[in-house]
């Protein structure tokens, strides 16, 4: 048994509903202890016998007859009445008590525990030979504390069933304490031992089952602190989302509000010219309408004053000077002067304000595309016959034959390396090939590969769905893009790899950095819808081929739509490239023709490619003019 001292405090032996040391201790099935009088002051307001225990919340059943039948905690009554009886108060003498007299203890009897007058202690208590030998001591040892453990040790349970016996065995048959009378009447036959003995087994049992409650315990205080430490990171990252929401916030209401200066003085900058110029012939008009009105007043008053002779000498130089007004024309008159402001709007793509034309729909068609920046449908003039029988040379430059390939190859994509090497993919043996005018081929296999595209430092490579591969000049993988609709290929001088993400924007690969364009339009909501090809022009424009819109999108750096040229009935926008002069070249894989047209939509040629590369798939221009075409079967160099 553990010192007295060491283990008992205040609070283990308070009750936690009143707040006083316990009395008439009850446990529930919990373990939880509360003064009996607490309990059923606790209960009696209950409808059913089912109640929470105050501290873990746990239902425990109580009886008609209340807190009455639990179970007395006798280690707690035993303790609370150690303490009260090693206090250094004063207490009466057990014997002269019973003689009605009040006189202060000085000593107690360690063996019957009474309390012992000087008297009593040194001549009445041990005059019998029943207390001959009781060990009595003085109470200033007691309460220094000297008999603490041996005073605990004494201390006895009484029998429910007999009175006057104590509990002093343990009955292992029926899992229960039992005094003498017990074993006699009505555990004969039991297997009872000591209460060492069988405190001994009990421990053994218990600390194995408190060694797994401590593992629990200890997961328990890791579990908590994984999730105080989740709640420390949820009100971190309510701090930084709340922070970085308010940086969004200001940075968003900045850019509106440069923007709505920048729309203001683009607007003030568009209404003080219209001033200027209505103003300039307000003035003119002004002029020449108190001309105008001097003259006819001169005239008029000749005619009413003047004599006929007098008439007739100024016949000549009021008919030239007439004349002269009537032919007039240094001025204009405004009546037709366009005088529609364009309109301040919100623009998402760019989150701010942008000026937006009004469109006149009094104006006629061409006007309207026109303003719309839209190249109409264009019929095949007798120009572009002239180019399309013009003689193509072909040129045999390059070979990838292999015979020991499994399959037949497709190519589906070619683009110049440089002035000596291309690149092709060759879909059905899922292969990218880079060739050599030497005859030198070099291959990486890419599964499901489609378009290539060159760059300064390797070649990208989009395989089918959305994944683009980015490889060094040694043909190693360097990076793995998702998300890929559509790949832009880009001259062998560019140091960037660009596609679309989506429909909405232009991803730009420089270096290691990722930089997004959003794609938009203010003049209209009709955007990208299916994007099949696209090629980045050397000033930096993107071109891209609709094949929902029939159209080629000409996009600005900055991720505005410039222009749409619009194809002809018999024209289904295919692979794109371009030359020096920014001409756009774009296949039509039905018809197998290339056309050929300016930026600002104009087409200039239209070359028939069918002798040379029927249903071309692919094209790349270099810089010396010369075309790469290919059309699944072969890939050809045209002059």
């Amino acid at each position: 048994m553990a010192s007295v001292e060491s283990t008992i405090t205040e609070e283990f032996l308070t009750c936690s509903i009143c707040f006083e040391i316990f009395k008439d201790p009850k446990t529930l099935p919990c373990l939880h202890s509360f003064c009996k009088d607490c309990i059923d002051n606790l209960t009696i307001k209950g409808h059913t016998n089912a109640h929470p225990c105050p501290i873990c919340r746990e239902k425990f059943l109580i009886s008609k007859n209340g807190a009455k039948d639990l179970k007395t905690n006798f280690c707690l009554k035993n303790l609370i009445e150690f303490v009260t009886s090693t206090k250094e108060v004063k207490k009466p003498c057990s014997f002269c008590s019973l003689k009605g007299e009040t006189i202060d203890a000085t000593s107690r009897c360690l063996t019957c525990n009474d309390l012992l007058c000087p008297e009593c202690a040194e001549h009445r208590h041990r005059s019998t030979t029943l207390t001959l030998h009781h060990q009595v001591v003085s109470l200033a040892e007691v309460n220094a504390g000297k008999y603490h453990d041996e005073i605990r040790s004494k201390q006895q349970i009484p029998c429910s069933e007999h009175k006057g016996e104590d509990l002093k065995f343990f009955c292992e048959t029926c899992d229960a304490t039992v005094c003498r009378d017990c074993i006699v009447l009505s555990h004969q036959n039991h297997k009872c031992v000591t209460p060492s003995d069988a405190r001994k087994l009990m421990e053994k049992n218990l600390k194995s089952m408190l060694g797994s409650l401590d593992q629990k315990l200890e997961t328990l205080k890791n579990t908590k602190e994984n999730v105080v430490s989740s709640l420390k990171k949820l009100v971190v990252g309510k701090k930084d989302v709340k922070k970085t929401l308010e940086k969004e916030m200001n940075a968003i209401i900045k850019n509106v509000m440069e923007s709505k200066i920048k729309a203001e003085e683009e607007f003030d900058q568009l209404l003080k010219s219209k001033q200027d110029i209505l103003e300039k012939e307000e003035k003119a008009i002004e002029g020449e309408k108190k001309l105008l009105e001097e003259t006819l007043l001169f005239c008029n008053n000749i005619l009413q004053c003047g004599s006929d002779i007098e008439i007739l000498s100024m016949k000549t130089d009021i008919k030239q000077r007439l004349s002269k007004l009537q032919s007039s024309n240094s001025t204009e008159t405004c009546c037709d002067q366009n005088v529609d402001l364009p309109a301040i709007q919100f623009c998402n793509e760019e989150r701010g304000f942008v000026l937006v034309a009004k469109i006149n729909e009094n104006r006629s068609k061409e006007q309207r595309e026109q303003e719309n920046r839209v190249v109409p449908k264009e019929s095949v003039t007798s120009k572009f016959n002239e180019c399309a029988t013009k003689k193509v040379k072909e040129v045999t430059k390059f070979s990838a034959k292999d015979e020991h390939e499994p399959k037949r190859p497709n190519y589906t994509s070619v683009a110049w390396v440089d002035e000596d090497t291309i690149a092709v993919v060759d879909q059905k043996n899922q292969k990218l090939k880079r060739i050599s005018s030497k005859g030198i081929v070099e291959t990486v296999a890419v599964a499901d590969c489609m378009v290539v595209s060159s760059f300064k430092d390797g070649l990208a490579c989009k395989a089918v769905g959305k994944m683009m591969h980015v490889f060094n000049n040694s043909l190693q993988l360097k990076k793995t893009i998702y998300d890929v609709s559509t790949l832009l290929t880009s001259s062998l001088e560019s140091n960037e790899v660009c596609w679309i993400s989506g429909l909405k924007k232009i991803c730009v690969l420089q270096n290691t950095t990722i930089k997004e364009i959003n794609i938009h339009d203010p003049h209209t909501t009709s955007n990208l819808s299916d994007p099949m090809y696209g090629h980045v022009l050397q000033n930096g424009m993107f071109a891209v081929s609709d094949w929902d819109k029939d159209c080629i999108f000409l996009i600005r750096r900055s991720g505005y739509i410039e222009r749409r040229k619009y194809c002809r009935s018999d024209f289904s926008p295919g692979s794109i490239s371009s030359d020096s002069e920014l001409n756009v070249y774009v296949c039509n894989y039905e018809s197998s023709i290339v056309e050929v047209f300016e930026l600002s939509g104009k087409t200039i040629r239209i070359i028939n490619i069918c002798a040379i590369a029927r249903n071309p798939k692919s094209i790349s221009i270099n810089k010396n003019g010369q075309a790469l075409v290919a059309n699944g079967k072969s890939f050809t160099l045209i002059n």
